[in-house]
């Protein structure tokens, strides 16, 4: 782990990312090579950008550069994922219990969705339709259930491995329009139908009648249905499980700086935890292998990877969120097992966390800095705040001589400014 930061990550794609796309020339897109560029450009004040501050005491300048905010980069991630888990937790219901679902595919239909990602879309909507059959069919009720789904295509060993992670409210609307809690969801029952459910989109969206070979298959290597996680029982009350741990976990990179031990230049070694065995597994592979395996999980552009669908929908969310506090039930307990989802922090802070020093000081003399301008490469500088202001002169006193030699000059005062 010797010398291995989060620039390594950069370094195999400064070192690797041209011959890649001479071997493998379908990646040589917009989609990869925008992200790509982002990447490395992240962090760069002449290529990205930067505000600048300036002590009005001692002069001393500090530029901050802009970052690339992607969650292909590992400098961003952590950045990127609260910012998502706020988001998360801001859409969910007060007064709402959630559980956590992840649907699954075998290993063998996976390579399908690979070769066609508009089936990814339909994929996300089936989870949906899956997941409101199911509390339908444990009520004998028509339930109208919100859900948000999350698409996440990297496994943990950075192979694909297309699945959904989805936040579902534990209950729904019925025809009468109350609230029906569902207080048990048949753990086998769920195998069963996200099986029925995906096997039907395929047959519906596959014009190959290659892929009637493996819906057999996934019938007869599968009698028991599609693994499906959600924990057995009683679903547990309250209204404050934000699941952080779903925001945290699918908008991640596909690696981490932690799990990459070394690169030589020629080939990069990592571990991962595999949940089959349940023990750390090493690979080293060569340097293409592996940027091939990290850049298959860049999704084209305007891909949606979080979506919305029932009460969290976003045409009716707002109406429904406002109906929901009408007809539930206030004072329900907390969730013992639920996650609480904090506020974004701001950049001073997460600075001084990491380093210990304040951003916002001089490191000269101490005083507060205060920000002079923002400059955009394309654009050059887009705004200047004007650090100093002039007051006008104040009223000659009566009697006054010429003995008064700053009579006519102008003072120049310190004025707060807004602070990024």
């Amino acid at each position: 782990m010797e010398g291995i930061d989060k620039n390594t990550f950069k370094q195999i794609f400064y070192d690797h990312w041209d011959a890649f796309k001479q071997t493998r020339p379908q990646f040589d897109h917009s989609d990869y090579n925008d992200t790509i560029q982002k990447m490395l450009d992240c962090g760069d004040p002449k290529k990205m950008g930067f505000v600048q501050y300036r002590c009005c005491s001692c002069g001393e300048i500090r530029r901050i550069a802009f970052t690339c905010k992607s969650c292909f980069c590992l400098s961003c991630a952590k950045v990127y994922t609260d910012r998502w888990a706020d988001f998360i937790a801001r859409r969910l219901m007060p007064g709402v219990t959630y559980r956590h679902v992840v649907l699954t595919m075998p290993e063998f239909l996976r390579l399908w969705f690979f070769r066609h990602p508009e089936w990814l879309s339909p994929l996300m909507r089936t989870g949906h339709a899956c997941l409101k059959d199911i509390l339908n069919t444990c009520t004998k009720d028509t339930l109208d259930i919100g859900n948000i789904i999350v698409l996440q295509t990297a496994g943990r060993s950075g192979h694909y491995n297309p699945h959904l992670h989805i936040l579902m409210t534990a209950g729904g609307i019925d025809k009468k329009g109350r609230w029906k809690p569902v207080s048990y969801i048949p753990y086998k029952m769920m195998h069963r139908k996200w099986q029925y459910h995906l096997l039907e989109m395929l047959r519906e969206h596959a014009a190959d009648p290659a892929i009637d070979k493996d819906i057999d298959r996934a019938w007869t290597d599968y009698p028991k249905g599609f693994v499906a996680f959600l924990q057995e029982g009683d679903v547990p009350p309250g209204g404050k499980g934000l699941a952080h741990y779903l925001a945290k976990y699918v908008v991640s990179p596909p690696i981490s700086v932690r799990r990459i031990e070394n690169y030589d230049g020629k080939t990069v070694s990592y571990w991962y935890h595999d949940h089959k065995t349940g023990q750390i597994k090493h690979e080293t592979l060569p340097a293409l292998q592996f940027i091939g395996r990290m850049v298959q999980h860049i999704l084209p552009k305007g891909f949606q990877r979080i979506r919305y669908y029932g009460l969290h929908g976003n045409v009716r969310y707002q109406k429904m969120r406002e109906y929901l506090d009408d007809i539930l039930p206030v004072g329900l307990p907390d969730d013992p097992r639920g996650y609480r989802v904090l506020g974004p922090k701001p950049f001073a802070q997460r600075f001084f966390e990491s380093f210990g020093k304040d951003p916002m000081r001089c490191p000269k003399c101490g005083d507060m800095m205060c920000l002079e301008l923002i400059y955009h490469p394309q654009y050059g500088i887009l705004k200047e705040f004007p650090l100093l202001e002039d007051l006008p002169d104040e009223p000659e006193p009566i009697g006054a001589t010429a003995q008064r030699t700053l009579h006519g000059t102008q003072r120049l005062v310190q004025i707060s400014l807004p602070f990024l």
